[in-house]
């Protein structure tokens, strides 16, 4: 994270927005999921918080069995859920399991003259880069969208991705209803030698079964080289098991769960967002419990935010950070999840 004094090292680009005005410096957002798979200065940024790691280790197990994934014999892809409360960088974790399936497809390059060339591989994003569910999940009126609404919305999002990348995408997919359409969208990824990545936000469900309904359409969808990465936000009261319990055990099923900050998880952010400076662990947070990730970005953000403002080198000391958070509404920034919705 070596990023001159005048830029934020704590603030994240939000990917391609550097390109959309280029006369205009864009901004770095204090609260915005990293994206190395669009954004290579994102991969500088990652932090094993919550032993994210030993779940990104997880997937990559997944990776190990590509060739079943693009197998003619076999008629499943594969349905990633991560779960965790909120905050905690469920979308970050999606999308670096992205960047590191990418990484693994380009390691796949033909050994010899006239061999195939390495898989193509396509991201559909259903609720864009934050993955916020509410993107698919409102209807027209701002109302909660029907299950069946939602899945077309998906379902065309995933349209519409495809759609950039192959000329001979048959329009007629986006008439069809999601099993069928999906159906037809493995079978043109067989015939373009492609995988498709699919990341579809949290969404309010009030009714647990609901949720699992979603959830087990979601692994129908999960065709022939199609992989679904699916995000459920869930308090304490429900173990994160819970969740997955009527999914397990099933060969195309993944789970990854995160969970709440604890205190090791504050030091390790601290070390590596401070980049080496000597001030000592054990004082640095004395006094601050962050709720999750979001509140360790965004006050570390504040606090280098006001020093760049005073002309001052940004150097995030224990002093510094607890004179911040003690002016901060924390309350504000420990945003809890929208009160949930009935389907």
């Amino acid at each position: 994270m070596t990023i001159p004094a005048q830029h934020n090292p704590y603030g994240v680009f939000v990917p391609r927005s550097r390109q959309s005005l280029p006369h205009a410096p864009a901004r770095p957002m204090d609260d915005h999921p990293l994206v190395p798979w669009d954004d290579t200065s994102h991969i500088e940024q990652w932090v094993d918080v919550d032993h994210a790691q030993e779940q990104l280790d997880a997937f990559r197990l997944c990776l190990d069995r590509l060739p079943e994934l693009v197998n003619d014999g076999v008629d499943h892809g594969r349905l990633v859920v991560v779960t965790g409360p909120a905050g905690m960088g469920k979308t970050t974790l999606i999308h670096r399991c992205v960047h590191e399936a990418r990484q693994y497809i380009a390691q796949l390059a033909p050994e010899a003259e006239g061999e195939p060339a390495p898989l193509t591989d396509v991201v559909a994003m259903a609720a864009g880069y934050d993955n916020n569910g509410k993107a698919i999940s409102t209807d027209e009126n701002g109302d909660f969208a029907s299950t069946p609404a939602i899945n077309s919305t998906i379902r065309d999002k995933v349209v519409a991705a495809l759609g950039k990348h192959f000329t001979n995408l048959d329009p007629a997919i986006s008439q069809e209803v999601p099993a069928k359409a999906f159906s037809a969208i493995s079978t043109l990824l067989f015939r373009q030698d492609a995988l498709l990545f699919v990341i579809v936000p949290h969404i309010d469900w009030r009714d647990a079964g609901v949720r699992t309904k979603f959830l087990k359409t979601c692994l129908k969808h999960a065709q022939s080289r199609i992989v679904l990465f699916v995000e459920i936000s869930h308090g304490t009261d429900e173990p994160a098991a819970e969740v997955v319990k009527e999914l397990l055990p099933h060969p195309a099923v993944t789970h990854l769960a995160l969970e709440r900050l604890r205190e090791e998880d504050r030091v390790r952010f601290s070390r590596s967002a401070r980049s080496g400076h000597p001030d000592p662990d054990h004082t640095l947070l004395n006094g601050w419990n962050p709720a999750d990730v979001r509140e360790l970005r965004q006050v570390y953000h504040a606090t280098a935010e006001r020093q760049i403002r005073e002309g001052r080198p940004v150097r995030i000391t224990a002093d510094e950070l607890r004179e911040h958070t003690g002016g901060l509404d924390l309350a504000t920034l420990r945003r809890d999840p929208p009160p949930a919705h009935h389907p």
